[in-house]
């Protein structure tokens, strides 16, 4: 299975895109294959982006454990088939 739509590379990110880009390296450390092809619709990733902050980052209000996000992670991406 191949994506339906592409991710938008740091190199062709512009405008409202590059900043959430760099708001995502500055905020959890790397910009995650969803929000690049969110990106095509930067008012949806802009908020995507805020949502992704708010569940992981303690600083932001996140209260569950690391480790129960990471089992819930990876039984998400077991169930539909994630390859990698």
């Amino acid at each position: 299975m191949s994506q339906r739509l592409r991710g938008i590379s740091d190199e062709e990110a512009s405008g409202l895109p590059k900043e959430i880009f760099d708001a995502s390296n500055e905020l959890l450390g790397r910009t995650a294959n969803l929000v690049r092809i969110l990106a095509h619709s930067p008012q949806l990733a802009k908020w995507f982006l805020g949502l992704v902050v708010a569940v992981r980052q303690p600083d932001a209000g996140a209260m569950s454990d690391v480790r129960l996000r990471n089992l819930a992670t990876l039984k998400t991406s077991t169930l539909n088939g994630c390859r990698y």
